[in-house]
């Protein structure tokens, strides 16, 4: 069954839910910490939280308008594939299905895990644990099976999970403005005195690695494009509404912590959002923030396996894997195939250390962004005819800042990084590289 024969089945609601909860996940829980011992100056620390804001809206206008032109199955793969050819958009693969997405997976499904030992400690044991590590992938192969039953049902089981977090968040948000309006000091526990560190420009460009991991995820959706209804309307609404969403509800909560915890509280505390929730709802806080947070786990480990599989579809059809993994189930319109092999990868990156290799791909990402970013200029000019339902505003201000977001990120990392992270995330694109011919020689010679 090709793809995109079967009737569309995910709203414009389904698929902006979708763009959100790939996008908030637990890091605005924890990241936002590292970034305020980064950048330890009030007014900058929340400037940069709204410069991230701003470039997530540029990237999801350059993701919309390139969305709306090629709404086709496998998003980001495709786009590079128009641009830049076949090699391009093999890296871009090869990075995100072998290494990336299965270790991404893994490691939310530990973290959720994690959480469930908080929540449930005589049925899930502690870190390292082999119950921690059954919960994990008793988690990976529930959603999965949610998946092959159909798009749909695993997209109410993702709305569910998202309206959670949302819950949550805006818990913790009211809560801190209850805190802040009112006495905060009289329920503010004492806070550890550390000495503030010192700004640098290297902290700066470093904090923006946790910054974006945050922010990123607004590409999911396009991966699933022929399963939305009217992709070419669908899908770029989604993303920016969906970033906007995003967006809007970051900025609340960081508000919120810097009016209860102020930047001296964030930057002690790596547990502020469960300090935040202990002092605004008492001793159940906690154990709430840590049910919304197993949610919020769940959901966002939910998009990825949703969504990435399709992109298994379009390298099937580009010839670049098994062709048979490029086809969908009559009864269902799901990759199966797909579906299941990545079930394996990640299950295989939850059983090693190699999931690890997910902290030094995150800025080898920035790179496939900096060409998502080009792929934009570059088709305006290569295919001038190309129909474009969806142009993006202030045409060319957007992809340029996204683009030199995408190159700052890269360039710094590489020169502010430790060692590992550099040379391991640039080895995976290298080994890529060398596979590149004598993969495609064997996958279209069967």
């Amino acid at each position: 069954m090709e793809a995109g024969s079967a009737p569309r089945k995910l709203s414009l609601l389904d698929a902006t839910l979708l763009v959100m909860g790939g996008i908030i996940g637990v890091g605005i829980f924890f990241n936002p910490h590292t970034i305020a011992e980064r950048v330890p100056v009030g007014w900058l620390y929340l400037a940069l939280w709204i410069f991230g804001g701003v470039v997530a809206i540029a990237a999801g206008f350059t993701f919309a308008e390139l969305g709306a032109a090629f709404p086709k199955a496998g998003g980001w793969f495709v786009y590079l594939r128009a641009a830049f050819g076949p090699f391009a958009a093999f890296l871009f693969a090869w990075v995100v299905l072998f290494t990336q997405s299965p270790s991404a997976i893994a490691s939310i499904a530990k973290f959720c895990a994690e959480r469930l030992h908080i929540l449930f400690p005589a049925l899930v044991g502690p870190s390292g644990s082999t119950s921690e590590t059954i919960a994990a992938a008793g988690l990976i192969l529930a959603v999965t099976a949610v998946a092959l039953s159909g798009v749909k049902r695993a997209a109410l089981v993702q709305n569910v999970c998202m309206f959670t977090k949302l819950a949550v968040i805006a818990a913790l948000i009211l809560g801190g403005l209850a805190l802040a309006g009112g006495e905060v000091e009289a329920v503010a526990e004492a806070a550890p005195v550390v000495a503030r560190p010192p700004f640098t420009w290297s902290g700066l460009v470093l904090a923006l690695l946790p910054l974006f991991y945050t922010l990123g995820g607004w590409q999911l959706a396009g991966y699933l494009a022929p399963e939305l209804r009217d992709p070419v309307k669908t899908l770029p609404r989604a993303i920016v509404l969906g970033v906007l969403g995003v967006v809007a509800v970051y900025l609340a909560i960081n508000l919120a912590y810097l009016a209860v915890l102020g930047l001296d509280g964030l930057i002690a505390d790596p547990a502020f959002a469960q300090s935040l929730s202990r002092r605004a709802f008492g001793p159940t806080g906690e154990k709430l923030l840590a049910a919304g947070m197993t949610v919020s786990a769940f959901g966002i480990c939910a998009v990825n396996i949703i969504a990435t599989p399709w992109l298994y579809v379009a390298i099937a059809k580009e010839g670049l894997f098994f062709r048979t993994v490029g086809e969908l189930s009559p009864r269902t319109g799901v990759p199966v195939r797909a579906l299941l092999i990545q079930a394996v990868l990640t299950c295989v990156y939850l059983l090693s250390s190699l999931k690890n290799l997910v902290d030094s791909c995150v800025f080898v990402e920035w790179i496939f962004h900096f060409l998502a970013a080009l792929a934009l200029l570059r088709l305006r000019k290569l295919l001038p005819d190309l129909p474009r339902p969806v142009k993006t505003p202030l045409y060319p201000l957007a992809p340029l800042l996204y683009l030199a977001t995408a190159a700052v990120i890269v360039l710094g990392t590489l020169y502010t990084a430790s060692p590992f992270v550099k040379y391991s995330g640039t080895a995976v694109v290298a080994a890529g590289a060398l596979v590149y011919l004598p993969w495609k020689r064997f996958f279209r010679a069967t």
